[in-house]
């Protein structure tokens, strides 16, 4: 008996509606969102895209701009935070988005407002969208995919 209540307080667990009970792998793919966001407000690249796959397969699209590889998309981050020396704070717009695909790929998708100071001294502020695929490789959970995109305000 004892046996029978136990599997059915585990069926009603595992049935709970989403959003109830962080899965497995929102639980090991927060802590990483939460280190991406410290990085990208530092200015810090290389933290940044650690939570990347470090392959020419990654691909990375960002208002209609595909760009391939982890080397090319360093290269591209570096330029837009100015080598570090950005001001531009990105601040996220209410909760992360998780859809579990299989135990190894979660799609993530984030909305963020982000504010900078423009070449002519005023300030600029901007909302965009970012929907990542993560897979679980050898090496932990990295994004494979990004597509990232202004929001219509």
């Amino acid at each position: 008996m004892k046996l029978v209540l136990i599997l059915l307080a585990g069926l009603i667990v595992a049935s709970a509606a989403p959003g109830q009970v962080a899965s497995a792998p929102e639980q090991q793919i927060l802590p990483l969102l939460r280190q991406m966001d410290i990085a990208a407000n530092a200015h810090d690249t290389d933290r940044f895209m650690a939570a990347f796959l470090h392959t020419d397969r990654l691909v990375f699209v960002v208002n209609g701009r595909v760009i391939h590889g982890w080397e090319a998309l360093r290269e591209q981050q570096q330029k837009w935070w100015q080598n570090g020396k950005t001001d531009v704070v990105y601040t996220p717009k209410g909760a992360s988005e998780f859809i579990v695909l299989t135990p190894d790929i979660v799609a993530v998708t984030r909305v963020f407002t982000s504010t900078r100071t423009a070449s002519d001294g005023r300030i600029n502020n901007s909302e965009f969208a970012v929907s990542m695929i993560w897979r679980n490789t050898s090496q932990g959970w990295r994004i494979v995919y990004d597509h990232e995109s202004r929001t219509r305000n």
